[in-house]
């Protein structure tokens, strides 16, 4: 059963942090290298949010009944399961030896069930092993869940947790994890401040990039579509990057396309904000806008490959260009697939054009940078 150990209240006025890319529990590789080169010019957006936060000790069995309820969604939107048989058996074998494990966070949503945010690896682990199989995504989907690279003289090696004698099987079921839990009580009509949490806890522990808490605060019709458009092959063309990036780079450059398509006239910096602010209006939109996205994105992406090849938006150090990317994508979704004879010798121009360059630098996230580089973009390439 679970252990509420203590409870926190914090109200207080926050400036957003950036996210910080590093270490993640996955072990994931690098992915997209995108130009960092911009900034949002150390703008941000303050924020009063009212958070309760909670200790709570849960026993391996409660966490794994609460996840098959339904009780506690594990994203499969984020990094898919990246730990390989010896570091996945070493956390279990930290349990039955009683050796300590990190906390997991959760979000508490409002209708009382939990989102994690960061421990995704660990108990996808923890289920998988109680289950007794590897879970999808993980290249060993289905595989028995053996308890492998540990000393092969220990009790333990070898064994699924179907083959752990009585006392083991009772040991791990009771063994304890801790969660944070989060709520956001207020403002009701903003959920920027979970968001906010969510990245700062992250920070001191697991980095993960904002994508990826968006794609977990977030869960959704959107935060699925993201993952579906990601896997296009004229987009993965685009990128020059045949995987997805596990850090969520490439998607998030879908939504920051999506975004700036609708919102351009409404934009105000910082652009970390601005996206999460459009992902969370649009998380389970209706009246068919997932739908006309999704075509909308197919007829732009198919369009840009045709006419500018593969790696269009790349420089010559082989880094993604963000804010040629936008511009661009924006500009080609806004003609509807009216492309001029000389489209390739435009976009060329444009790459060399001292007005885009200068809202493409440092700068290019401020609101005047977004207006002027966008209706430049779309002046030189289809005007």
């Amino acid at each position: 059963m679970s252990q509420p150990v203590s409870a926190q209240k914090v109200v207080q006025d926050a400036a957003p942090v950036a996210p910080r890319g590093g270490g993640n529990e996955a072990g994931a590789e690098d992915g997209l290298s995108v130009d960092e080169s911009e900034d949002d010019g150390g703008e941000s957006t303050p924020l009063k949010y009212d958070i309760f936060s909670m200790p709570v000790d849960y026993t391996l069995e409660t966490l794994h009944q609460k996840w098959r309820s339904g009780d506690i969604a594990v994203p499969r939107l984020q990094r898919g399961y990246a730990w390989r048989p010896p570091k996945a058996s070493r956390l279990i074998e930290s349990f039955l030896v009683g050796l300590p494990v990190p906390p997991v966070f959760l979000a508490m949503d409002g209708d009382e069930k939990s989102v994690v945010i960061d421990g995704i690896q660990r108990l996808v682990t923890i289920f998988s092993y109680l289950d007794g199989a590897y879970p999808k995504d993980s290249g060993i989907e289905g595989e028995k869940f053996e308890i492998v690279g540990i000393n092969r003289n220990s009790r333990l090696h070898g064994k699924a947790f179907l083959d752990l004698g009585e006392d083991d099987q009772c040991r791990l079921k009771n063994a304890m994890l801790r969660a944070t839990i989060v709520r956001q009580n207020g403002p009701s009509n903003n959920t920027l401040a979970m968001y906010e949490t969510c990245e700062r806890l992250n920070a001191g522990c697991t980095s993960l990039e904002a994508q990826e808490v968006r794609s977990g605060v977030y869960m959704g019709g959107l935060a699925e579509l993201l993952e579906k458009l990601n896997g296009d092959k004229d987009w993965r063309a685009i990128l020059g990057e045949p995987r997805g990036d596990p850090r969520m780079k490439d998607r998030e450059m879908i939504l920051r396309y999506m975004a700036l398509f609708h919102e351009e006239g409404t934009y105000a910096p910082p652009m970390k904000n601005f996206l999460s602010s459009f992902m969370a209006r649009h998380r389970n939109p209706g009246g068919g806008f997932l739908d006309r996205e999704e075509r909308r994105f197919a007829d732009v992406t198919r369009a840009v490959r045709g006419a500018l090849g593969s790696r269009p938006f790349n420089d010559e150090h082989g880094q993604f260009r963000a804010p040629l990317f936008d511009s661009a994508f924006v500009a080609f979704a806004c003609n509807g697939g009216r492309l001029p004879s000389d489209i390739k010798g435009r976009f060329r121009r444009l790459r060399g054009d001292p007005e885009f360059a200068k809202h493409a630098g440092r700068s290019a996230t401020s609101a005047a940078s977004i207006k002027g580089r966008l209706a430049r973009a779309r002046e030189m390439l289809f005007e």
